[in-house]
């Protein structure tokens, strides 16, 4: 294989995983507006937070370009949902952080727990781990960003409703997954 068919590949292989990203978080999105809208805390603080389970999972496989799906995919809830409406820059930091604080707390995880790209290392206890820092780390910036933009007062009480939100999506989109994987059949030996 020539250098120019790998490169195509590998391009093909990013834009689809890209599009897979936006499509399932927007997905997601949708079915956590309908099943947890009255659950809100605040606008972009929820209960239970089934996307943040998607931005989890498409940035562990998809590194870089599920990165790249999250920020799309932020775009597009953004304004399908008419979220801030009135403040372009609070939408547009909200975007921005929802695709770079899952990548930052995987790129931590490659470092700091010695995760493999392939995630050939990956155990339940790794991955807990994973859900943990992804549920502290995105709400720690949202919440600043808010607190900035005037959105929310409410920075402590919001954190904790906004970790547990991500904590309980993240676990239940996880769980799901593993679920609908166990269906498939394993690769013989």
């Amino acid at each position: 294989m020539d250098a120019s068919t790998t490169t195509r590949t590998t391009l093909r292989t990013h834009v689809a995983a890209t599009a897979g990203t936006v499509v399932f978080y927007f997905l997601f999105y949708t079915l956590n507006e309908w099943l947890f809208r009255q659950t809100e805390f605040t606008e972009g603080i929820a209960w239970i937070y089934l996307p943040a389970g998607i931005r989890l999972i498409c940035t562990l496989l998809f590194a870089e370009a599920g990165c790249a799906g999250l920020l799309l995919g932020s775009m597009l809830t953004t304004a399908t949902y008419r979220l801030f409406p009135h403040d372009p820059v609070t939408a547009a930091g909200y975007c921005l952080i929802s695709a770079a604080a899952p990548y930052l707390a995987y790129r931590f995880t490659l470092s700091g727990m010695d995760l493999r790209r392939s995630l050939a290392n990956l155990t339940s206890t790794r991955l807990m781990a994973c859900i943990l820092l992804y549920a502290l780390t995105n709400p720690l910036f949202q919440l600043i960003w808010f607190v900035m933009r005037g959105v929310s007062p409410h920075f402590w009480s919001g954190l904790v409703v906004m970790s547990i939100g991500d904590l309980f999506g993240s676990v239940i989109v996880v769980y799901l997954f593993r679920f609908l994987l166990s269906f498939l059949p394993l690769p013989r030996r």
